[in-house]
């Protein structure tokens, strides 16, 4: 989904130690066209701040007139005034295209001049606070900054606890389908990345909304959000160190009616999850509106979906450079139906030099060979515990000669060990059109060196619609995700596509792809969510819970920082099988549903042992990136893979889908 940056503010507002209060400037806006927005000056609030010429602001969609009306609810546009005349701004670009003017009437706008800082650095006893949002006047609640050079948080604080829609007034917020909860530790988490649309101000505690160019964390002291607590890497509540949730009665949930954080910033220095301090201190029925927090960088964070979304800035070029993307293939093998065979040839790659390939055991299967004209990827993927930061890389390039034993190809390789990786070369069907309305699972195996991957290119569609792309059972060996796939699983993957533990991966690149509700790819039996097994206990103490690496123990949820590997050794055993890894990459996605991405760990062939999916948590116990819980050691599930999908056009997509073409 990427974070689109255009600039990081003017930093009109120079180098600042010491800040006001109310940094921002507020005014409702009550009429909108293509260029301009008229805004309310007699009930506005004016901060450092102000609606000027040249100054960003930002438009945001706060509240809503009715609980019939929440489509565009949260929605917001960052832009640059280009003319202020009397009570109208004209702005450079389009709000309409955020609210349509069809839809105006039915919301409440806010206009909030952005504090633009060229550096600003919050030390202790430094707390920028919003006003409390007006309930009459509709303007408040929020803190948009931007900083063309630091953010440094230096011990001071963005204090946003009952600064947001006065929970008396809470119909101006009704929930949304992301608002759904069953607890803080098993559901919290995936609702976090639609903050990147919709930047939601809850009935409760306020909104944050952060541009920089870096941003640097100078200790743990720091907040955003409720300053009196914190967030706590791989940790679904507050700050209590052991808690008992119980799902019938979830009287310690901190998560309803908590604050929305939106941080982009190109690096992010010394980052530590006790800044996220998005939870409400008070009961379930206080608030409305779960608290998000949405992270995106270009700096490698660890992955805590539950704390905060986590993905990169936008940067079409680095993806391109890095997997030497060049378009959706040739077509050379024509049009494709319903293929049930193997699509893939593989070979195991002993010596890089160059351009120049050395491999060995080839094999002869295959739609398409390795030979010379063969799009191929170039595949590195883990071998040991100790090389991992590569683990997964992958290069697609033209093969311009083979001579059986070496090959050259057309791109140049980047400088990773042959020897401390697993190392192969994957052809890629390059096919004019490709559907499949049946089962494709002739994928082989991974052995170790080679196999594990699904691979097609298709030049203009992929029809997909009813269509599985089955690799379970198809990846590595036993213990493989935890001894090596630990590090890996944040937005700053998303050029690589490891062979995980249990089942293979999978790699789809196409012009235009479609799919339904009957789509599978990745593990087929289970891309919805399935609920696992925790015996009959209805509550838990978050102390003891299995860890990720084990793959959760004793009726206990697996941990959610590392990718869970099974306890036992027999890798046959489909229930503590580590998810599918599936990378996508299309022009176009019609029919996009996250049912259709597999990547959940186990099979339901097993249902109620363990389970657990990456698009969307399962409803009740699945964790994110640790394995399932099991009732007991035997039970324990494989943790989830996980998904990349770009796109630059989303049509007819699900409605609980959260991809977002730039």
């Amino acid at each position: 989904m990427a974070f689109v940056v255009k600039d990081y503010g003017s930093g009109k507002l120079g180098n600042v130690t010491s800040v006001s209060t109310t940094v921002n400037s507020y005014a409702r806006v009550t009429a909108a066209t293509a260029t301009t927005v008229t805004i309310n000056t007699t009930t506005q609030i004016t901060g450092d701040a102000t609606f000027t010429a040249g100054a960003k602001v930002l438009l945001h969609v706060a509240a809503t007139t009715s609980s019939s009306y929440k489509t565009y609810l949260g929605c917001y546009l960052l832009t640059t005034i280009t003319n202020v005349a009397e009570n109208v701004l004209t702005v450079e670009d389009n709000f309409t295209k955020v609210l349509p003017s069809s839809e105006f009437s039915r919301y409440y706008v806010q206009a909030i001049a952005v504090a633009e800082y060229r550096n600003l650095t919050l030390n202790s006893g430094n707390i920028i606070t919003p006003p409390v949002f007006s309930a009459s006047s509709y303007i408040g609640g929020v803190v948009a900054i931007m900083c063309s050079g630091t953010l440094t948080f230096n011990g001071g604080h963005i204090s946003l606890s009952d600064r947001g829609i006065p929970v008396a007034s809470k119909t101006l917020r009704p929930t949304t389908n992301n608002d759904v909860i069953k607890d803080t530790e098993n559901y919290a988490g995936w609702e976090n990345s639609d903050t990147h649309i919709h930047f939601m101000l809850n009935a409760g505690d306020g909104a944050a909304f952060i541009v920089a160019k870096s941003m640097v964390c100078n200790g743990t002291a720091s907040r955003i959000g409720n300053v009196s607590t914190y967030g706590v890497q791989f940790y679904r509540g507050d700050s209590a160190t052991s808690v008992t949730y119980n799902e019938s009665a979830p009287s310690n949930v901190t998560n309803v009616g908590g604050s929305t954080i939106l941080i982009a910033a190109e690096t992010i220095t010394n980052f530590t999850p006790r800044l996220i301090a998005k939870y409400r201190s008070s009961t379930l029925a206080a608030g409305q509106g779960i608290c998000r927090c949405y992270i995106a960088s270009e700096t490698k964070l660890r992955n805590d979906e539950g704390l905060y979304a986590y993905d990169c800035i936008s940067n079409p070029r680095r993806l391109v450079q890095k997997i030497n993307f060049r378009g959706f293939g040739n077509g050379s093998a024509g049009d494709v139906t319903n293929y049930t065979g193997q699509l893939n040839n593989y070979a195991t790659i002993t010596a890089i030099s160059g351009r120049k390939i050395t491999y060995k055991n080839q094999t002869t299967a295959g739609l398409a060979q390795i030979a010379a004209g063969a799009l191929v990827m170039i595949h590195w993927n883990h071998k040991n515990g100790t090389t991992v930061a590569d683990a997964g890389r992958f290069i697609l390039a033209n093969v311009l000669s083979n001579n059986g034993s070496q090959l050259t190809i057309d791109a140049d390789l980047p400088s990773i060990s042959v020897s401390s990786y697993a190392a192969q070369i994957i052809s890629i069907p390059q096919c004019n059109n490709f559907t499949l309305a049946t089962t494709n699972a002739a994928t082989a195996a991974f052995d170790g060196a080679q196999g594990g991957m699904c691979a097609i290119a298709v030049k203009n569609n992929c029809n997909l619609s009813s269509g599985i792309i089955d690799v379970k059972a198809k990846g590595g060996g036993a213990a493989y995700a935890r001894n090596g796939l630990g590090v890996i699983g944040n937005a700053q993957d998303g050029d690589k596509l490891p062979i995980g533990q249990g089942h293979g991966s999978v790699f789809i690149l196409a012009q235009n792809l479609t799919m339904n509700t009957n789509t599978k790819i990745g593990n087929a039996n289970t891309g919805n969510n399935i609920r696992p097994y925790r015996g009959n206990n209805t509550s838990y103490t978050l102390a003891q819970q299995g860890s990720g690496a084990n793959g959760g123990v004793a009726q206990y949820n697996g941990g959610y920082g590392g990718n869970g590997a099974c306890v036992a050794s027999d890798i046959n055993d489909a229930r503590r099988m580590q998810g599918a890894h599936i990378f996508i990459l299309a022009q176009q996605i019609t029919g996009f549903n996250q049912n259709a991405i597999g990547t959940s760990g186990g099979t339901n062939n097993f249902a109620g042992y363990g389970d657990n999916g990456w698009t969307k948590p399962s409803y009740l116990y699945g964790g994110y990136n640790g394995g399932g819980g099991g009732i007991d050691s035997r039970y324990a599930g494989g943790s989830a893979g996980w998904a990349f999908v770009y796109c630059n056009n989303a049509v007819s997509q699900s409605t609980d889908s959260t991809i977002r073409p730039n």
